[in-house]
């Protein structure tokens, strides 16, 4: 019997961590994937080897997010495979630290390209070339928060997070915009200290999360068509403290 599909997902940064996550968990759903992907090629592939096995299509797509030609193609090209595309996940991001008044821009740079710019221009060529769907930002539970070593990471996620608020009521009722704001669920990246054990002690539940946490909210907002415009954290309440 053929698999029912209940849609097509294009999801940025689908080679690994939580984007991944997302990407099987649709699919299991029956959602088409489209996976994209940049500097983790082999990555992707055993993503994609694994959503085959659940019986749904998926396709990758490769496009810088820093460089401006590419994005702006990126929605188009996913739909010129799957004409029903009606779910935009903007989870790919960069995350290194830094302070204000550094000389060399180039970091400041590369995380608003890739974690504004990049998110703004899919966002709003879905807006223009979908009927109707939904677009979920991943944003940060810190973005409440002032003090942090990462002073060009969390302007562009504060920036990303009103941005979901504005397109909300810019492109309703056609599109949902939602965001989801994660905690301590992964490991950090690049060797960065691993100190999420301590840090739990400090917020409400006082546990680290975990992936499932991200993927039950996900299937919140896919399921409840009343929401839009909201930023959910899934933290344990660390953006409280």
């Amino acid at each position: 019997m053929p698999i029912k599909i209940k849609g097509t997902a294009l999801v940025t940064g689908a080679a690994k961590r939580l984007g991944r996550e997302m990407a099987l968990c649709l699919a299991e759903q029956g959602y088409q994937i489209a996976l994209h992907y940049h500097g983790s090629k082999p990555e992707a592939m055993a993503t994609a080897k694994a959503i085959y096995k659940t019986g749904m299509r998926c396709e990758l797509f490769c496009c810088d997010l820093s460089n401006e030609a590419e994005t702006l193609k990126l929605v188009a090209e996913v739909l010129e495979s799957f004409p029903k595309l009606d779910l935009l996940i903007n989870s790919a991001s960069i995350f290194v630290p830094n302070q204000f008044g550094a000389q060399d821009l180039t970091l400041f740079k590369n995380h608003w390209d890739i974690n504004f710019k990049a998110p703004y221009i899919l966002a709003c060529e879905f807006n223009r070339l979908v009927k109707k769907g939904q677009v979920i930002n991943f944003i940060d539970t810190n973005v409440v928060k002032y003090k942090t070593r990462y002073t060009d990471y969390l302007l562009t996620k504060k920036a990303l997070g009103e941005f979901t608020k504005m397109a909300a009521v810019q492109w309703g009722p056609r599109i949902r915009v939602n965001g989801i704001s994660p905690g301590m669920i992964l490991p950090p990246v690049n060797n960065q200290l691993d100190d999420r054990k301590k840090r739990a002690d400090q917020i409400p539940l006082q546990k680290v999360g975990d992936p499932r946490y991200i993927l039950q909210t996900l299937q919140f907002l896919l399921d409840n068509e009343y929401v839009t415009g909201q930023i959910i954290a899934v933290d344990g309440g660390e953006s409280l403290v």
